[in-house]
Formats: structure tokens, C-alpha cells, sequence
């Protein structure tokens, strides 16, 4: 089989040749931690090949943010904390120096849409033809931003238009991610924003996801018409550690009728799975969205009470990533081998479940750690026998010296100490 056929046969709950070499990512500041824990500039550059995952392929640029963006602006200096506005319009105060690269953390302040008038105005950045959005200025020079991070910032790339042959000759699943319902009018309205406008300004919450859903397919038809896609990820982000962070009625309310068009238009285009991102539970969206809002749910975090094998149970057909508790990758090897052990017996039991790690795997999870479990990983998808297999530690053995281990009190400090 090759790498495509073999996820595609996941989706579809049928049997693979063997299961698909996934891991979970690392973030930026985990890659400056394994840094000091042996991993050496060669290995972190090509971390893919190093750990033997199996490709996967992207379909190019598609810029979902505001063009023209909003001027940047520095309002106060506090120490080492920056009180500014963002591309998005968004006040917000962050640390200058962040304590962990890569994955900053945010203190958003007020957020731009409060009214019909203010999301009128805020359309305007948001037309989905606007060249920008998808031709290729790879190469180009990254805007300047005080962003501490990638995220809502406008970044160069490889425009569609120049994958079609890729992506039509690789035999890699290809795949995207597209900024969801939910998620969008979060950006606009900020999350105190919005959960009041469920209720004072239904109106204008209908009005943002019904704009929203044109959006996407505007931006997608082009793309989507030529380029053979396999699996549309709808990011959300929209549940809490016990719960959605909007009720089921109002899941079904606002968001279930523009998923369905969604699902029906990604369906037609041939798309295999079109699935949800969502932290936190996800019990209560899936009881809304299964199965005509969405196919599967990612990445089914279990510090928040999820079970994959309670959903796969319930729920026959849906597809799973993730589920594999970041937690115990922090503790000793017989841990992870028990986690590992425990996930990939739902994964043979069901069919239709990927186990990688419950979200980016963060800096306090040791680099030995993590590559042991990528050899059980990768043993386990071979076949091996979940009660007697042991690593043979190979990638283990290219690692360098341990310099220093991550301290997560000593990097908030040297960001955040003195402010409240």
C-alpha cells in the first residue's frame, strides 16, 4: 500500500497493510529543550526522517486573515511585558521575551467587533479572492511584526498553483487545515466577546458564521476543483477541560446547518475526511456534529475526559488522532509503554483510530522519552505484540550528551517574573 492508501483506509475503518508512522509534533520550545537533551541541529532540521514518519502533503498557501492587516501598534512598555495591537486589530499584552519559543502565551485585552457596524467594517479585510491569499511569494521576506509568534501573522509561501503536480503524482495523503466557525468569530469578537453575543446578538453571530462559511468555500473552490484532497481538519478550539465552550443547543443552533453545506461541499470535491480540531472534551460536539456535521475529531485530549474507545464505541465510523496522554510521556519508560500499550489496543480493537500524542507535545516531555515512544509506535504499526515488545532504542543511541532538563518555573520566571 502506499502512504495514501493506507490513511485513506483508516478513514474508512478497513484494514492497512500496516498502520500509518504518526507521532505528534513537537513545538518550537519543546526543540529548544531537546536541543540541550542531546538532539543535534542535523537531527532537529530533518526531525521527520530522523524519527522515520511517514510523509504527508500540503496544498500551498491559503492566507485566512485580515488583508489589509491592521498597523500594528506598541502602546505601553511594562518591564518585559508589551501592551500593543495586532495585525487583527486585537489589544492584547504579551511577554517580550517569551519564556518558551515558539508558543506564546497571550493576554488579550479588547477585541474589534462588538457590533453589526464593527463586523461590517471588518469584512472588508476579509474577501476570500484577494490574490494575496493563495499565489506564491515563497522566498519573499516575512512581514515585520512584535508578534512573539506565528499565529494570525502573515507569512510567505508555495501557492496552490504550483502543487497541482505534486499532489497529483505523490503517493503521500494530502491534507489541509482551515480556520473554523467558532474559531473566526473568536478572532473577531474575543472569547467573553462572543459567548455574550450567543445570547444578546444571536443575530450577528448568525451573520458571522454564515460569512464565515462563504468564505471558505469561495477560498477553497479553486483549489479544491484541482487538487485531489484527502482531509480537510476544521481548527475550533472550542471546548473546555469538562465541556464545549458553548452549549449543544447552540452547537446545533449557529454552527451544525454551515457544517453540513461544508461537509457536503468538501465531499464533493472528494475529500475523504473532513474532521474537527478541538481541544479539550469533545463529547458534546460529537454528539451534535456525528456524522452529518463532521467524520472524525482530533486531538482527543485525555486530561479533558476523553476516551477514544468510549467515542469509537458510540460513534462506529468516526475517525480518531491522537488520544495518547502527554501527561505520562513526562515520567519513566514503563509509563509511556503502558499509555502507548493501552491506546494502540483501542486503534486493533475498532480500526479508525491513529494514536499519536494528545496535542503538541510540549518541553517538559524528556526527548528520551518521546523516542522511545516513536519506536513503539512504529513497532506497534508493524504488527509487533503489544504484551512482549521492547524498542531497540536505536534513535536513543544518535543523541548527544544532557546538557540541561527543562524547568518550566525557571522559564516563566525569566518572562514573567514580577508581573501580576
Amino acid at each position: 500500500m502506499t502512504h495514501r492508501e493506507r490513511v485513506l483506509a483508516i478513514y474508512r475503518h478497513q484494514q492497512p497493510d500496516r498502520m500509518p508512522y504518526r507521532f505528534g509534533g513537537p513545538r518550537a520550545s519543546t526543540f529548544a529543550a531537546w536541543c540541550k537533551q542531546g538532539l543535534s541541529q542535523e537531527q532537529m532540521d530533518h526531525f521527520g526522517e530522523f524519527t522515520g514518519g511517514d510523509p504527508g502533503c500540503g496544498i500551498g498557501k491559503m492566507y485566512f486573515g485580515p488583508l489589509p492587516a491592521f498597523p500594528e501598534e506598541t502602546i505601553e512598555i511594562r518591564g518585559n511585558t508589551r501592551v500593543w495591537r495586532d495585525s487583527w486589530g486585537v489589544t492584547r499584552l504579551d511577554a517580550i521575551n517569551q519564556p518558551t519559543a515558539g508558543f506564546a502565551t497571550r493576554r488579550y485585552l479588547e477585541f474589534p467587533v462588538k457590533t453589526p457596524a464593527d463586523f461590517e467594517k471588518m469584512k472588508e479585510r476579509f474577501d476570500p479572492h484577494t490574490p494575496e491569499r493563495t499565489e506564491s511569494d515563497q522566498g519573499e521576506a516575512v512581514p515585520d511584526t512584535l508578534n512573539p509568534d506565528s499565529y494570525r501573522h502573515y507569512r510567505p509561501g508555495q501557492g496552490w498553483r504550483d502543487l497541482v503536480e505534486y499532489c497529483r503524482t505523490t503517493d503521500a495523503p494530502v491534507g489541509t487545515s482551515v480556520p473554523g466557525l467558532y474559531w473566526t468569530a473568536r478572532d473577531w469578537c474575543g472569547f467573553e466577546g462572543l459567548s455574550i453575543m450567543f445570547h444578546d446578538q444571536p443575530r450577528l453571530v448568525h451573520e458571522m458564521m454564515e460569512y464565515w462559511t462563504w468564505f471558505l468555500m469561495e477560498i477553497c473552490q479553486a483549489p479544491f476543483s484541482t487538487i485531489r484532497v484527502d482531509r480537510v481538519v476544521m481548527s475550533e478550539d472550542m471546548a473546555y477541560k469538562h465541556a464545549s465552550m458553548i452549549s449543544p443547543q447552540h452547537i446545533r443552533e449557529f454552527m451544525l446547518p454551515h457544517y453540513k453545506r461544508l461537509h457536503e461541499f468538501f465531499r464533493e470535491k472528494g475529500v475523504a475526511c473532513f474532521a474537527m480540531d478541538s481541544d479539550g472534551y469533545n463529547g458534546q460536539i460529537l454528539e451534535v456534529m456525528y456524522p452529518e456535521g463532521i467524520m472524525g475529531i482530533e486531538p482527543m485530549e485525555i486530561a479533558a475526559g476523553n476516551d477514544p474507545e468510549m467515542y469509537l464505541r458510540q460513534y462506529p465510523m468516526l475517525t480518531i488522532e491522537g488520544g495518547i496522554d502527554k501527561r505520562e510521556l513526562r515520567f519513566t519508560k514503563e509509563r509511556v509503554w503502558a499509555e502507548v500499550v493501552k491506546r494502540y489496543r483501542v486503534a486493533r480493537k475498532y480500526g479508525g483510530y491513529i494514536p499519536t500524542v494528545d496535542h503538541g507535545t510540549p518541553p517538559d516531555v524528556p526527548l528520551r522519552n518521546f523516542l522511545y515512544m516513536v519506536e513503539l509506535l512504529r513497532g506497534f504499526a508493524d504488527g509487533e505484540n503489544l504484551d512482549t515488545y521492547e524498542p531497540p532504542g536505536k534513535l536513543e543511541a544518535q543523541l548527544g550528551p544532557i546538557e540541561e532538563m527543562f524547568d518550566h518555573r525557571a522559564a516563566l520566571a525569566a518572562a514573567y517574573g514580577g508581573e501580576e
